[in-house]
């Protein structure tokens, strides 16, 4: 009888181990199952491509929606880590030719020139207009030195590796010496620029923006990038935007736009004027960029 009630215990104990096997199995089995719906969504989000350009140049682009997560966008990327990012916003309307080969000179020698020193990727808008252009030049003037990713919409853009690109009869052409583009589903100006900062932020490394110029997208990436503690160094002179907050900084001026005035309060902007020698651009962004 007690040999029995031995056995009738143990087959017990052996019938709970299974079960406990069982669904040990059964989870890591849903694990495995959620981990590779993931990859697929992850694949589906982030789309990576390599184009070509006129000059031989080719680029990475990574083209993501909105809601794509920063670390995914950056793992397909593959840039690697920056010690330092410079953001570029910005244009270059109603510069004259002479400003806009100053321009040229204080982005070849001060903003590449340092991005290469420190280990800075630049951002910008990634387009062959403005300041995007001169600032893809710039760094064309010193091939390998130092990473260019531009961030756009995808719908306003056209190139014809691109899928549905090609077919953007008012597309802007993408700047043909970048290194990377991320193109953000979207079909308007100033779509892309949450995820701009996002990307930027991501990367974990001191950030300094640079403002030029530039309209109303302008300056609201501006104002974002004070409001997440970054310093903004403006290049007074170069017209629009970036005079009317030169003027509310340095002489205290009632600034016309709500933007301008908010920036102005900040305490985190630097001015630089547009016809000051490359090495004093050097200079001060060195000192934004180590604190």
């Amino acid at each position: 009888m007690r040999l029995l009630k031995q056995a009738r215990e143990r087959a017990r104990r052996e019938v709970t181990e299974v079960d406990g096997i069982l669904n040990e199995l059964s989870g890591r089995d849903i694990e495995l199952r959620g981990a590779a719906k993931n990859s697929i969504r992850h694949e589906k989000i982030v789309r990576k491509n390599t184009i070509s350009f006129e000059n031989g140049n080719r680029a990475v682009v990574i083209a993501a929606p909105r809601d794509a997560s920063a670390q995914a966008i950056l793992d397909a990327l593959e840039i690697t880590s920056p010690r330092a990012v410079v953001l570029l916003f910005g244009g270059a309307a109603g510069l004259d030719d002479s400003r806009k080969a100053h321009l040229a000179t204080l982005f070849a020698d001060g903003v590449t020139l340092v991005a290469a020193e420190l280990g800075a990727l630049i951002i910008d808008g990634g387009t062959q207009s403005g300041v995007m252009a001169i600032m893809g030049e710039a760094v064309a003037r010193c091939p390998g030195t130092c990473q260019l990713l531009g961030i756009a919409p995808k719908g306003k853009i056209t190139h014809p590796e691109i899928a549905g690109a090609s077919a953007v009869s008012d597309g802007a052409r993408l700047e043909p010496n970048h290194s990377h583009f991320v193109l953000v589903e979207s079909d308007e100006w100033g779509g892309e620029t949450g995820k701009m900062l996002e990307l930027a932020r991501a990367f974990n490394a001191p950030i300094v923006a640079v403002l030029v110029n530039g309209g109303a997208i302008a300056a609201d990436e501006a104002l974002q990038s004070v409001h997440k503690g970054w310093p903004l160094l403006v290049v007074e002179g170069s017209g629009r935007f970036a005079d009317e907050l030169s003027a509310a900084v340095r002489d205290g001026q009632s600034a016309k736009s709500v933007e301008a005035s908010e920036i102005a309060r900040s305490g985190r902007v630097a001015l630089f004027h547009v016809d000051d020698a490359a090495q004093k651009l050097r200079d001060e962004l060195r000192r934004m960029l180590r604190g």
